[in-house]
Order: C-alpha cells, then sequence, then structure tokens
C-alpha cells in the first residue's frame, strides 16, 4: 500500500516539475523584458534601488515557477490540454502567414512528445543539476577550508581599523579580519560568523587608502548579507541552468550589488582615484575569486563597467549583447503570444460554427438508442402472462414518460398500446407493480449497456482519426522532404563540383608545400651537420678548456701552498718586527740617559 501511494505521488510529481521547468522558459524571457524596461527607466537611480528591483524581479520569478508546479501539481491527474489546437503545415507559415493550424499541430505535437517523455527530461536534467551541486557543495568545502588554511592575524593597526570601520558601518556581528596565504584576493565568507581574508603581504603592500576601500567594500557586503542573497542565487543558477532569461537577470543582481558596495565604500574614503586604482591592480595579477564567496572586484567583464561607472557617476547602459537579447526575447514572446491569440479566436469561432451540428447529432444518438430501449421493452411485455397484461398500460406510460426527449419513441407508443389487451381496468397489485419494477429495471440495464457499446464505438473512432491523421502527417513530411531532397539535389552536384575543383585546388597546394617542406628539411639536414660540426669543435674546445682548468687547479693549489708559507713568514717577521720595536725603545731610553749624561758634562 505504501508502495502504490509513493508511486501515485511520484507520478504526479514529476510531470508537474517537467512542465514547470518548460514554463520556466517563457516565464524567464518575460521577467527579463520586465526587468530589462524596469532598469532602463530607472536608468538615474541609484544602485541600491536598481538592485532592489531586480532583486524583487529575480524574487518574482521563483515565486511563479512555484505557483507553476503547484498548478501542474493540481492538474497531473488529468490529461494536459494544449493552449491550441492541432492543425497540419509546417510552423513558418503559421507564424508569418496565419496558418494557425500548423502551429496547433505543433504544440500538439510537442505537447505529445513532452508528456510521453517525462520522465527521461526530468532525468537529463536532474544529470546536469547533481553536476552542478556536486560543484556547489565542493565550492562550500572551500570556502570553509580556506578559513583556517595558512591564515595568520593581522598587524594591530588595521584590527583597530576593522573594528572602527564596524562600529561606522553600524554592523552588529563579529567581523574577522584574517591574512592568508593560500588565496589571491580578499574575500568575504561566512555569515553568522563573516571572515575577511586578505592576501599575506597585501596591506604592506598597497597604500593604506586602497587598503581601506577594500576593507569598506568588504564590510559593506556584510552589512548588506550579500552571502545568503549570492548562495541562493547559487541555488537558483543550479536549478535554472538551462534558462538565458535567470541568468541574465542573475547577472545584472551581481553587477548591482558590486555597484552598491563601491558606492558604500566611496562614501566613506571619498578618493574615487584610489578605489580605482585597486581594482585595476586587481585585475592586472588577475585575481579571481569563488563563486561561492563576495569577492572585491567581482568578475572580469564588470571592471571596465564599474570603473566607467565610478569616474562618470551614472549608471552604465546595456552593451549590444544584452540590447540584442532583450530585443530577440520580445520577438520571441510576441510571436508566440499574437500566434496563441489568434488561434484562440479561431477555435472559439470554430466551437461556435460546430455546436449546432453537435447538438443535432447528440440528439439523433439518443433518439436512436431510445428506439432500441423501446423495442426491448415491448418485446418483454409481449412475453408476459394474461394476467400481468392487465397492467402493461401503465408500465408503457412510463416508458413513454421516461423517452418524451425523443419524437420516434413517442410515435410508438401508441401502436404498441393498441397491440396490448387490458382485461381489468382496476387499480394495479403489488406483483404487477414488482413487474413493472423489473421491466425499469432491465430498460435501464439495456440503456446502459448502449450508452458503453456506444462509447467504446466513440473511442475506437477518435484513436482511428488520430492514428489517421499521424499518418497522413507521416506521409506529408515524406512528400515534403522528398520535395526538398529533389529541389537540394541539384544544388548538391553543383556543390559536389565545386567541392571537387576546391579539392583539386588543395591537392596542389599540398603538392606546393609538400615540395617546400622537402626543401626545408633538406636545409634543415644541412643545418643539423653544420651544428653537429660545431657541437664537435665545441667538444674539443671544452676539453682543453677543461685541461686548461685542470692546470689552473694545480697553479691555485701551489699558489694557496705558497701563501700559506708567506703567511708563515709574514707571521715570523712581525714576531721579529716587534722585537726590533721593543729594542728600539729601549735604544731609545738609553740614548735619553746618555743626552742628559752629555748636557750635565758640558755645564
Amino acid at each position: 500500500m505504501k508502495t502504490v501511494f509513493i508511486g501515485s505521488i511520484a507520478d504526479k510529481i514529476i510531470p508537474a516539475f517537467g512542465w514547470m521547468l518548460i514554463h520556466s522558459l517563457w516565464e524567464g524571457l518575460l521577467f527579463a523584458i520586465i526587468t530589462g524596461a524596469v532598469l532602463m527607466i530607472a536608468k538615474k537611480s541609484g544602485a541600491a534601488a536598481r538592485y532592489n528591483l531586480v532583486l524583487v524581479m529575480f524574487a518574482a520569478f521563483l515565486a511563479t515557477c512555484a505557483f507553476t508546479f503547484v498548478l501542474e501539481l493540481d492538474r497531473a491527474a488529468t490529461t494536459l490540454k494544449p493552449l491550441i489546437a492541432a492543425g497540419n503545415g509546417p510552423i513558418a507559415p503559421a507564424l508569418f502567414f496565419g496558418h494557425i493550424d500548423s502551429l496547433k499541430q505543433f504544440v500538439k505535437t510537442f505537447t505529445a512528445y513532452f508528456t510521453a517523455n517525462e520522465p527521461l527530461v526530468v532525468m537529463v536534467w536532474f544529470v546536469f543539476f547533481l553536476f552542478k551541486s556536486v560543484k556547489m557543495l565542493a565550492c562550500l568545502v572551500y570556502n570553509q577550508q580556506i578559513r583556517s588554511r595558512q591564515v595568520s592575524g593581522p598587524p594591530e593597526f588595521w584590527s583597530e581599523k576593522i573594528a572602527a570601520f564596524t562600529e561606522k558601518l553600524q554592523i552588529k556581528r563579529a567581523v574577522t579580519l584574517l591574512q592568508s596565504g593560500y588565496i589571491k584576493m580578499p574575500v568575504v565568507v561566512g555569515h553568522l560568523k563573516p571572515v575577511i581574508l586578505m592576501p599575506i603581504g597585501l596591506m604592506a603592500g598597497l597604500p593604506a587608502e586602497q587598503v581601506e576601500a577594500i576593507l569598506l567594500h568588504e564590510l559593506a557586503h556584510i552589512r548588506r548579507n550579500d552571502y545568503i542573497v549570492n548562495f541562493l542565487q547559487n541555488i537558483a543558477e543550479a536549478v535554472f541552468f538551462f534558462n538565458p532569461g535567470l541568468l541574465w537577470i542573475s547577472s545584472l543582481l551581481r553587477e548591482e550589488r558590486e555597484n552598491c558596495c563601491d558606492d558604500i565604500a566611496l562614501a566613506h574614503t571619498q578618493n574615487k582615484v584610489g578605489f580605482v586604482q585597486a581594482l585595476i591592480s586587481f585585475k592586472e595579477h588577475e585575481l579571481y575569486g569563488s563563486a561561492y564567496t563576495v569577492a572585491f572586484p567581482g568578475k572580469k567583464n564588470y571592471l571596465l563597467r564599474r570603473v566607467s561607472r565610478i569616474i562618470s557617476n551614472k549608471n552604465m547602459t546595456f552593451g549590444f549583447g544584452e540590447k540584442l537579447f532583450l530585443i530577440a526575447s520580445i520577438l520571441v514572446f510576441s510571436v508566440f503570444v499574437t500566434a496563441a491569440s489568434v488561434a484562440e479566436v479561431k477555435e472559439f469561432e470554430k466551437s461556435k460554427n460546430h455546436r449546432t451540428a453537435n447538438e443535432l447529432v447528440v440528439k439523433e444518438k439518443t433518439v436512436v438508442v431510445n428506439n432500441a430501449v423501446f423495442k426491448a421493452a415491448r418485446t418483454k411485455i409481449r412475453h408476459i402472462d394474461m394476467t400481468g397484461r392487465r397492467n402493461a398500460d401503465t408500465a408503457i406510460a412510463a416508458i413513454q414518460i421516461k423517452m418524451q426527449p425523443a419524437a420516434p419513441a413517442i410515435a410508438v407508443a401508441p401502436a404498441l398500446a393498441a397491440d396490448v389487451r387490458v382485461d381489468n381496468q382496476g387499480a394495479p397489485s403489488e406483483a404487477d407493480q414488482a413487474q413493472k419494477e423489473r421491466i425499469q429495471a432491465r430498460s435501464d440495464q439495456e440503456q446502459a449497456r448502449i450508452d458503453q457499446l456506444q462509447a467504446i464505438k466513440d473511442r475506437e473512432q477518435a484513436l482511428k482519426d488520430q492514428a489517421q491523421a499521424r499518418i497522413d502527417q507521416a506521409a506529408a513530411l515524406k512528400d515534403q522532404a522528398q520535395a526538398q531532397a529533389d529541389q537540394e539535389q541539384p544544388k548538391k552536384e553543383s556543390m559536389h563540383v565545386g567541392k571537387n575543383q576546391i579539392q583539386a585546388n588543395k591537392n596542389k597546394e599540398q603538392v606546393s608545400h609538400n615540395e617546400e617542406q622537402v626543401h626545408l628539411n633538406q636545409l634543415q639536414v644541412t643545418k643539423n651537420q653544420e651544428q653537429d660540426e660545431r657541437n664537435a669543435e665545441q667538444a674539443r674546445l671544452n676539453q682543453i678548456q677543461e685541461k686548461k682548468n685542470a692546470q689552473q687547479a694545480v697553479r691555485n693549489e701551489e699558489q694557496a701552498r705558497l701563501n700559506k708559507i708567506q703567511e708563515k713568514k709574514n707571521e715570523e717577521q712581525a714576531v721579529r718586527n716587534e722585537k726590533q720595536a721593543r729594542l728600539n725603545q729601549i735604544q731609545e731610553k738609553k740614548n735619553e740617559e746618555q743626552a742628559a749624561k752629555n748636557n750635565v758634562h758640558a755645564q
């Protein structure tokens, strides 16, 4: 019982989820168009207002997809009916020449194919989603690792700066500043306990005003709770990885988020030049962060737009690619909405024109069925005993009242009443009443059986009509393919001749190229021989040089030995010089004494 219940739930969820993914494509285009229009209107608004508008569009898209899933889940038990009925022909004339039946056939074919292959489509989606989920989990694990890998505390000056900036920005959570030798750019990791990681040596290598701008930018991300929004964006991108509208809205959200943080940092530093130089210095070193952290420079393609916005102090307009995407989205959405509207109008007119005919067909079927029931009842009455025939008028009257909408049945009732002989005109007994009830029950059973047989025939006819329509459509497609093949055959032949000629030219070019290559090979062989000779000469010179080096080493050893001997002699000479100096001092004293004596004798 539990297995059956789970299977029934899966049978409802898988189709509902598959159709939600399909509907998300046009819903994404619609919200992308609305977002582009809103941003063009709010061109002169601040970055915070533009960010909130894009965030509302992003949340509205997710809410619409959730609502679509709930609706499809309610309808999963019934057969999904396409908005446009089926027809024949290619889709191009339907879009441009008004052949709406062609578009209806395309929509019906697509709906039938997707309905038949819903589990496969959801499985393919799940494979890609699983891959992106694994990648997202790997990035989350990486973010947790860099919080503690090769980290060290910052200088006390910057710790005090972080505390002051946190108080200035009114951030109530404790923010930790760390230096990391594992990352290459400043990033913010975590929400409840945010950590700002700075590459080691960065705070000492950049001017103080640039480091302050970086720290204020990262603290702005923490104050705005951008880590949560960024994480939700990555989950949505993993689910709707195939949806260009959602991906474009998400990229706009990231860009406006960086602009908001730039404005907050510039409001406190008042130094545009230093902030721009910080941006450029990071990009020159190709410093990029993880997709699941909030990084300082942002993505590569945002740099020029951010610098231009900071310098010119006004929001940038959409680029060529974004304008082209918006125009294509508007055209595609307009074409399908117009085609669907025209198809609905024509379908209403057709249903109105055929309503009377359908009612006539239903009445004819009712008359036929009631005639059959009446004949069966008359057969039963003729086999009743003579004692029960006195109450036949009452049974026939009941049958006539039941079949009043059928004119032929009313016309036949008097004839049947004339054939029945009534012997007793008194009140019906209990046996007669029971007999009448049995006749009525048999009539009801016969009517139900006839209705069931007719329903089966109608279903069989509908299946036959559908099969015939498929056969006719396949034949038409084959004829069309054959006609195209016949038309393309001369082109293919001319293309084949042109290809042969091109191939011949290529062969000639290849031959000349081969000849040139042979000549180059010969020159290379000659150069190789000359190089071998030079290498041999160089080897001989190297041998001579090695011998000279060996002789020089011997001379150096001899010179070292002589130097040691000379050092010893110098030491001995120094000793002798000291002795001589002492003797000289003694002799000077004697000379002084002798001079004193000589002075005494002279007096």
